[in-house]
C-alpha cells in the first residue's frame, strides 16, 4: 500500500518534468497523508485533488477517506475505481514514499525513493458533486504486489510510471486500457529504502527531518 509519503523537488523542475503550468501555491512537504490535497497532472495539467478517491456515484463523502489505494490487479473491474480507470488515469508526483516493518514488537518506518529523484506514482482521479453543484476532485494511487528489495519492506507497493511511458498512461481517449494494463503489470522500480525515525508516525508531524536516516 502506499498511505503516506513526501514531495520536495522545486516546482520548476516539477513543471519542466511534466511539460506542464505550475499551481500557483506549492510547499515543499514531508508527510502527505490520505484526505489531504496531493498534486496530480492530467491532461498535461499539474493541479490538486483530494486524496482519497470519492466515487462520483456515492452520497458519503467520508467513503473516500480509506480509498487512497486502488488495487492494480482489480482497478478495471471494482466499481469505485472502474470508470475512472478507463476515463481519468493521472501522474501523482512524489520523491519517495513510506512503509512500515514490524521489528521488534514495534512499527519502523522505512523512506522508500528512487535516489530521491523526482518520479511518477500511477494514479486514477475522479469528480464528486453534490446536489448544490459543489465539487470535490479526488485520486487514489495504484499498487501492486512488492518486486524486488521491496518485499522486505511491504507486501505492496506504488506503480511506478516511467517518463516514456507518461502519455500512453494520460491517454484515455478511448475507453480500451490494454496499455495501462500492461504498465501495471511491467512495473518494476528500482526503489530504494532506508529506515526513519517513528516521528513520521504521526501525520500531522512535517519537515525534513522526517527523511533523515537513523541506524
Amino acid at each position: 500500500m502506499c498511505g503516506r509519503f513526501f514531495l520536495d523537488s522545486n516546482l520548476s523542475d516539477i513543471a519542466e518534468h511534466y511539460n506542464a503550468p505550475p499551481p500557483d501555491i506549492f510547499s515543499a512537504r514531508y508527510n502527505i497523508a490520505p484526505t489531504t490535497p496531493v498534486m496530480a497532472c492530467s491532461k498535461n495539467r499539474l493541479t490538486f485533488f483530494r486524496w482519497g478517491l470519492i466515487p462520483s456515484w456515492t452520497r458519503d463523502i467520508s467513503l473516500g477517506n480509506r480509498m487512497f489505494n486502488a488495487r492494480g490487479e482489480t482497478v478495471s473491474e471494482k466499481p469505485s475505481f472502474r470508470q475512472a480507470y478507463r476515463r481519468r488515469r493521472c501522474l501523482i508526483p512524489a520523491n519517495g514514499f513510506y512503509e512500515w516493518r514490524v521489528e521488534n514488537a514495534r512499527k519502523q518506518p522505512y523512506c522508500c525513493h528512487i535516489d530521491h529523484s523526482l518520479f511518477s506514482m500511477a494514479g486514477i482521479w475522479e469528480l464528486w458533486q453534490d446536489a448544490e453543484g459543489n465539487e470535490i476532485r479526488s485520486c487514489a494511487v495504484i499498487t501492486i504486489e512488492s518486486k524486488g528489495s521491496m518485499r522486505e519492506i511491504h507486501h505492496r507497493m506504488p506503480v511506478h510510471i516511467e517518463p516514456e511511458n507518461y502519455h500512453a498512461w494520460l491517454d484515455c481517449s478511448s475507453e480500451e486500457t490494454s496499455n495501462a494494463d500492461e504498465l501495471i503489470r511491467n512495473t518494476s522500480p528500482q526503489y530504494q529504502y532506508y529506515a526513519v525515525n517513528t516521528t513520521v508516525n504521526n501525520s500531522r508531524a512535517e519537515g525534513r527531518d522526517l527523511i533523515n536516516p537513523v541506524d
